[in-house]
């Protein structure tokens, strides 16, 4: 387990396709719905994607990730004739019809906003690029999988979809490098990170985790603010922070929360909680919105 695994767990996403169907005509396709974490995919044909002034053309087994969904328009390449036709992919294909998948990411856990804020406005990866290496053959298979109707496909291609957006984030981080997820993917902190994930309950010091690090405390502590934009104490605060959101949505009490996550005051880790979520660990707790 690496800290990206920890904290991809604690996400507890879920994925829903909202539009699995051809299009064609004068056809335009609009946003969802703004701000939701959203993804389309072009199963066959292409068409061009509108968004902030910059047009780009999207071919069979191009994927645009929006974290936060921008006005946008997906339209014909080239002008079309006659209405608006819309049917599944599943049916026969109609002359110069595109195929479209769109799909809906949910989160269960607010530390999901750290990995939003993080990522670029949109991101387009194109099926002949290199960074759809990874992507590419869980692609080929939501794809196949988007044209086949039987018992429990939707629910496979809601799995598939989940997959395809995780190895999107992947790329996403891999370009901006940004925060924490930097931190994760450093050859120095990341490993000593491990360490602390661990056994988040004991009293990491600053030399604690330098020694995992096998470097001084000074030096470990101008690192870990250099790349990841945090000192190492505001680092440990919010993961705590995070896990006890977890656990308090499955619903232990904030006393346990609390000894689970480092802290022997409850008072204390009741002020942390409030401070980070501006919501208390009660009112978090009495929600159960964290699914077991």
């Amino acid at each position: 387990m690496t800290p990206f695994d920890d904290y991809f767990r604690l996400l507890q996403l879920s994925c829903t396709v909202y539009h699995n169907q051809q299009v064609c005509g004068d056809w335009a396709l609009t946003e969802h719905r703004i701000g939701q974490t959203c993804f389309h995919l072009v199963t066959f044909g292409h068409c061009t994607l509108d968004v902030g002034g910059q047009h780009d053309v999207l071919g069979a087994g191009d994927i645009v990730l929006f974290p936060r969904e921008l006005p946008h328009r997906l339209r014909p390449v080239k002008p079309s004739s006659g209405e608006m036709q819309q049917r599944p992919v599943t049916d026969t294909r109609m002359p110069d019809s595109t195929g479209l998948l769109c799909a809906e990411i949910q989160f269960e856990h607010a530390a999901s906003t750290s990995l939003l804020d993080t990522l670029p406005d949109y991101l387009i990866i194109r099926a002949d690029s290199s960074e759809a290496v990874d992507v590419r053959p869980v692609l080929g298979e939501l794809m196949r999988h988007s044209l086949v109707s039987g018992p429990g496909g939707a629910v496979v291609v809601d799995r598939l979809a989940e997959v395809v957006f995780l190895l999107m984030v992947r790329q996403g981080l891999a370009q901006t490098r940004a925060d924490v997820f930097a931190a994760y993917a450093h050859p120095v902190l990341g490993p000593a990170l491990v360490a602390f994930h661990q056994s988040p309950d004991q009293p990491w010091t600053l030399a604690d985790i330098a020694t995992q690090a096998h470097v001084s405390r000074a030096s470990y502590a101008r690192l870990f603010k250099r790349v990841s934009g945090r000192t190492w104490n505001e680092y440990q605060r919010w993961w705590r922070m995070q896990l006890a959101w977890v656990l308090l949505g499955r619903g232990e009490s904030v006393l346990s929360t609390a000894l689970s996550v480092g802290y022997q005051s409850e008072a204390a880790f009741s002020r942390a909680f409030k401070d980070q979520f501006s919501r208390s660990a009660g009112e978090v707790r009495r929600s159960r919105k964290v699914r077991i």
